[in-house]
């Protein structure tokens, strides 16, 4: 009897510590997957960082300091999701500094790796720009001929005959396989296989040809290549799709306000929704004032969501007030969600104190939620110290935690040191736990809290440094690791963001954490 009583004390032992054995692997599995999280979080909010800051540069017209930044990002980051938009901005900054090889290596680049990038169709436009521009991917030889004369070939191997010896005015008569349209030697234009028209090419298409032949009609006497672009775009022409949608971006290019009755005959009775689409977009080219409201009324009338973007995109790149005023018609009065943040969106990216003002109207106009998330959003967008105060006074004091959140994060993608100190000071008063979770992020990484992990971000302003570098900053993460009445998860976020930091204070304090 005794035996068997031991043997079950033993089993019942054994069973003991393979539950605890189980317990502790199981706590040390959920540690690593935490520690895991926490280091790609931090690891994002590293590169979010920098790309903002990069794109600040960019907004502020700091080329050369742009270009560094995105060229860090670029060699740093090679797995991040904005990375196409970063080699984008790369060579835009490139184009502006008249590093000519270097941006078309850059945009090059982009459309290799990300033939599908929403940045692709900006990229072949920057990439027209440039002087002596030509195909990526194309094929081993191209033949092309100057006005009045005999065919030449040229090879991609002979770079000084490319770019030396081919007359200005050349035109390829053959087109070239890859993935843009581009501006030949001396200008000359460059057509291949998916162009800025928005349609993929055809190199039986004879259609391929017209356009290179119309653009080149544009740059050798503007007045015949709008006489021969509206020619394909009156009712009843014979042209196709795709010609259409070249001569209606041409004319918003090149023909002024002269063309605008032309443009928008075409947005308002174009059978194909597409080419509507294309002319309406292509009205906000031409700068004119007499096409707003017929913008306005396309985005508010129209069924169709490709009309109604359409007209918001023309709107945005129009640079009179009135369309400041008709964006803001649309923001209040759109009838989706989605088209007034973006009416907002384009309001937000405009320069000038009207643009700060429509804000204001909006968010004082509007209690929705996501509207005025989305009106916040738009102010950390602005340097406005009128918009810098709001954020702060709905940080503070905001009815709806959800908006208070949204300003915390923003104020933090401002920057600088006013938002440094409005956010230690904010989490010193703050009651709201989730709220103070909301500062802690902001202030070391600028990413927001929410229930379900971190979403967002909120990089650092023109001219600011990381906040992991400021003192202040430090002694307050340190003060909330060592705070016992803290939550347990706030504690040890602290101590992973003083990871990061170079501070000799913190290694010490690490230390004696250990002890």
């Amino acid at each position: 009897m005794s035996k068997k009583l031991i043997s079950i004390s033993s089993m019942a032992a054994l069973l003991v510590l393979l539950t605890l054995s189980f317990t502790t692997m199981a706590q040390q599995r959920r540690n690593f997957q935490s520690q895991s999280a926490n280091t790609r979080a931090a690891a994002q909010a590293d590169a979010t960082s920098v790309f903002r800051s990069a794109r600040d540069l960019i907004t502020d017209g700091e080329w050369a300091r742009a270009q560094a930044k995105f060229s860090e990002y670029v060699s740093s980051y090679p797995n991040e999701k904005n990375l196409d938009a970063a080699l984008y901005w790369l060579a835009y900054a490139e184009h502006k500094l008249a590093k000519f090889d270097d941006a078309r290596k850059t945009i090059d680049r982009l459309l290799e790796k990300f033939p599908n990038s929403n940045w692709r169709d900006d990229a072949r436009v920057l990439l027209a720009q440039i002087p002596g521009a030509y195909a990526t991917n194309y094929d081993e030889v191209l033949t092309m001929v100057r006005p009045g004369n005999a065919p030449v070939t040229i090879r991609r191997t002979e770079p000084d005959v490319f770019y030396g010896q081919v007359a200005p005015g050349a035109i390829p008569i053959r087109p070239v396989r890859g993935q843009g349209l581009g501006v030949g030697v001396g200008g000359a234009p460059v057509a291949w296989s998916v162009d800025e028209f928005g349609q993929p090419g055809n190199e039986d298409d004879p259609c391929e040809f017209k356009i290179v032949v119309l653009q080149a009609l544009f740059q050798t006497d503007v007045q015949r290549g709008t006489v021969a672009a509206s020619e394909w775009l009156k009712p009843g022409s014979t042209q196709t799709v795709r010609c259409k949608s070249a001569a209606l971006t041409l004319l918003g290019r090149h023909g002024g306000k002269a063309v605008t009755p032309v443009i928008l005959g075409v947005a308002r009775s174009e059978p194909d929704l597409k080419l509507r689409a294309r002319a309406i977009s292509a009205l906000g080219a031409t700068n004119d004032d007499s096409v707003v409201d017929a913008l306005r009324d396309f985005a508010l009338t129209s069924q169709e969501n490709d009309i109604v973007e359409a007209s918001l995109y023309a709107l945005s790149q129009h640079t009179g007030e009135r369309a400041i005023s008709v964006l803001s018609d649309i923001a209040t009065s759109g009838k989706t969600t989605s088209q007034r943040k973006l009416a907002i969106s384009s309001i937000s990216s405009r320069g000038g104190e009207p643009a700060v003002d429509a804000l204001f109207r909006i968010y004082d106009a509007d209690q929705s939620i996501d509207i005025r998330k989305a009106v916040i959003s738009g102010f950390a967008n602005r340097k406005s110290e009128r918009a810098g105060t709001k954020l702060f006074e709905i940080a503070r004091s905001s009815d709806s935690i959800e908006l208070r959140k949204t300003a915390i994060s923003a104020i933090s993608r401002r920057g600088g040191d006013k938002a440094t100190e409005f956010l230690l000071s904010l989490y010193d008063t703050e009651k709201n736990e989730e709220l103070k979770d909301q500062i802690v992020n902001s202030l070391a990484s600028g990413y927001v809290l929410t229930g379900s992990g971190y979403v967002g971000f909120a990089a650092q302003g023109p001219g600011s440094t990381n906040r992991l570098n400021d003192q202040r900053v430090v002694e307050k993460l340190i003060v909330i690791a060592r705070d016992k009445q803290a939550p347990m998860d706030r504690r040890k976020r602290a101590i992973g963001w003083l990871s990061r930091s170079k501070d000799p204070k913190v290694l010490e304090f690490l230390q004696e954490l250990l002890k």
